[in-house]
């Protein structure tokens, strides 16, 4: 039989994409390479060419589906013509609202291996915080935010705003307790802005 070679990109894609869908469907942690290479049909070593572990291809499918998002953000954030809160507002309609939210990342959240939130917190914190400090900054030089110290308060807010979506997550279901809890997260940038917000 005629061994099919592929191009390296698409077998890359190929894997990612098996990978997923075997993850959202078992798990990340029930998982094996075994599975997406038998899925797949083809050998051990042609994963291995293109991903030395199981958590690397994890972070590869994260890290391909976010930053798509993300280019639709900075689209946005990167237009001069908008104030600091418009922009405020439009990232967290996104990141709340969004119909275009990439498929690796709804599958993160309904996932509770501790290792897969670990590595979306990670990359959510790499994409997402200096779009937040660029935010801020702005607003600092529109004299619209009255902020000392920038990078430690856009931090606090990443971790603290990630932290309180995980807990509450599991009911964002109903959407009268996601918007409760959203109005929850304008509060504390309008106490913290001296601005008036809206997420929703």
């Amino acid at each position: 039989m005629k061994r099919i070679t592929k191009d390296p990109q698409e077998r890359r894609k190929e894997i990612m994409e098996m990978a997923n869908q075997l993850f959202k469907k078992n798990g990340f942690e029930l998982t094996s390479i075994n599975q997406i290479v038998e899925s797949l049909s083809i050998a051990k070593g042609t994963f291995y060419h293109y991903f030395k572990s199981k958590e690397e291809i994890l972070i590869a499918i994260i890290d391909e589906s976010m930053e798509k998002y993300i280019q639709n953000i900075k689209m946005f954030i990167d237009n001069d013509s908008y104030d600091a809160v418009s922009k405020l507002n439009y990232v967290f309609k996104m990141i709340f609202f969004s119909q275009k939210e990439p498929d690796a990342i709804i599958f993160v959240e309904d996932n509770k291996d501790a290792i897969v939130h670990q590595k979306l917190d990670e990359k959510f914190y790499e994409k997402i915080y200096p779009i937040f400090l660029s935010i801020i900054t702005k607003g600092i030089k529109e004299t619209t935010f009255k902020i000392t110290y920038p990078e430690d308060i856009t931090q606090i807010l990443m971790i603290g705003i990630r932290g309180y979506i995980h807990y509450h997550i599991p009911h964002f279901s109903d959407i009268n307790y996601a918007i409760s809890k959203i109005r929850v997260i304008e509060e504390l940038f309008n106490k913290l802005l001296d601005v008036k917000v809206n997420f929703i």
